[in-house]
């Protein structure tokens, strides 16, 4: 509206009845008066409050939506690489994947859509806590909580072997290692270089931002030889935590040095370096894997089995410490985000765990920013460009030939709908909760949805329809829905964990396949 016909206009009301034909014959005046500026603050203010307080913004303020003859003529989406690297060898596979989804490469100072950062970006962009709607990173402020080495092993679990922080622990560690004295250690740092297994006699206490961890003596072997796994991870949200395991494949490192005789100084009998001893030139294994084309995973277990045990034990063993580990770090990371105004992140990391020889999981490590080279063994590529294509669909991120619409997670009324959305239909009608939300269990009810939780929600059955090779591990799968306590499965979690759990488990009743 002119600036002119609202400082000229008796009332208001007069404005609303003239409107159409003043527009026509007015001309703008030079200056702005107070009055339109208030009314174009408060016409903001009340839009951000509808789209946050309705979930149906989208039809009352049909901005967002496009046909499909406009997204012809959009132009590709965009990625940024951003690493501190000399070189992006790492990195090939990366760009060979987005490169098939149709994605340009801009710098990280242009319009990007997807910044992927093999370094902790977000002390070098100050511009990460303001991200456009179309925009995504991939690492969580924060994430350094279950990345840094020594956060991370001096975090009590079960899964984790003893560790002490040096020298802040010297003491508690010499009771330890008094009460324990067959107990061999190895002594860290961050940066996970000259490892080395050592007596309690021969650490390093002046060592700093170090610590030392009891080392596990009893491996399983594979032909003798000591060895790690590598499982891939994705975390899609935090504060409701949303969290998948990639399951075409896991990563199978062995050391290239037999275990026995053990040896300290021999550090390639059981530290797992850039020369590993890959699958494929395991005796044991090359048959299953060269002649039957199994993967790492599978032929691990088929050689497990021959052996007279059971490898199904193993993987949800897996799937517990990785759930339980990003659990226990979740309020960290919770409290980073809290300076920033979207969140529209995701983190792919890789957890290092390795087996004792009555097939119990230890973890060893997490890792923010996992290989993904295969210069080194030209056979991961296809392990590498199958995670990436699993994870970046799983967020968002899919080829142009997709359907329209769905690029960085946008939502599509083909892909998700109000129906897709709404569960315990019963229980919203016993508690006439499209008259009043006041009542807790309306908090998954359709009408009591707020505009963020409606996109949570939106979020998350994106996700089930486009994970492909992933596996959701929290909220934790149902494998019994007849018996699963939804009560005493949320009791501990925050509300919005234990929200987003009662959805699933709501989707889970009504159609078997939300269960895992």
């Amino acid at each position: 509206m002119d600036a002119s016909v609202v400082e000229n206009a008796p009332n208001q009301k007069e404005v609303d009845g003239k409107m159409a034909t003043t527009e026509e014959s007015e001309k703008p005046s030079n200056s702005i008066g107070l009055l339109p500026i208030m009314i174009f603050l408060a016409a903001t203010v009340a839009t951000a409050v509808v789209v946050e307080v309705l979930p149906h913004a989208s039809r009352v303020f049909p901005w967002k939506l496009a046909d499909s003859s406009a997204d012809q003529l959009q132009p590709p989406p965009t990625y940024a690489i951003f690493g501190r690297s000399p070189t992006e060898e790492h990195l090939v596979h990366v760009v060979n994947v987005l490169h098939k989804f149709g994605y340009k490469r801009v710098g990280v100072n242009d319009s990007w859509n997807l910044l992927w950062a093999h370094d902790y970006p977000f002390l070098s962009f100050a511009n990460l806590k303001n991200l456009g709607q179309h925009q995504v990173v991939n690492h969580y402020p924060g994430c350094g909580y279950l990345t840094n080495k020594v956060d991370l092993c001096t975090t009590q679990l079960p899964f984790l072997p003893r560790a002490f922080r040096l020298p802040a622990e010297r003491e508690e560690f010499l009771d330890y290692a008094r009460e324990n004295p067959q107990a061999l250690f190895v002594q860290k740092h961050n940066e996970h270089r000259h490892i080395k297994v050592r007596a309690p006699a021969d650490i390093a206490f002046g060592s700093n931002d170090s610590f030392v961890q009891e080392f596990v003596q009893r491996p399983y072997l594979v032909d003798g030889h000591k060895f790690d796994i590598g499982v891939y991870v994705v975390i899609t949200s935090v504060n409701p935590l949303r969290v998948y395991i990639y399951t075409g494949d896991v990563l199978f490192r062995y050391c290239p040095v037999k275990y026995h005789p053990f040896d300290a100084e021999n550090v390639d009998k059981y530290i797992v370096g850039d020369d590993y001893l890959p699958t494929w030139e395991v005796p044991s294994l090359r048959k299953y894997y060269n002649r039957f084309g199994g993967s790492m995973r599978t032929v691990f277990e088929a050689y497990v089995r021959d052996q007279g045990k059971d490898p199904a034990q193993i993987w949800p063993q897996v799937e517990h410490i990785v759930r339980t580990t990003i659990a226990a770090k979740e309020k960290d990371i919770v409290n980073i985000l809290r300076s920033y105004r979207t969140h529209n992140f995701f983190d792919l990391m890789r957890f290092d765990l390795f087996i004792d020889e009555d097939l119990k999981v230890f973890l060893m490590e997490a890792n923010m920013s996992p290989n993904l080279s295969s210069a080194h063994f030209k056979p991961n590529s296809l392990l590498y460009e199958q995670v990436l294509y699993s994870v970046f669909n799983l967020v968002g991120i899919r080829p142009l030939t997709s359907t329209s619409g769905a690029l960085l997670g946008e939502s599509s009324e083909m892909i998700t709908t109000d129906k897709n959305l709404s569960t315990d239909l019963n229980k919203c009608a016993a508690h006439d909760c499209d008259k009043s939300c006041n009542k807790e269990e309306c908090d998954l009810c359709l009408q009591c949805l707020s505009g963020s939780e409606y996109k949570m929600l939106q979020q998350a059955h994106q996700e089930h329809l486009h994970r492909v090779d992933m596996k959701r591990i929290f909220p934790k799968p149902i494998r019994d829905p007849m018996r699963f306590d939804v009560m005493a499965e949320t009791a501990n979690m925050s509300k919005k964990n234990a929200w987003m759990t009662r959805w699933f488990h709501n989707k889970c009743q009504f159609d078997a396949v939300w269960c895992n």
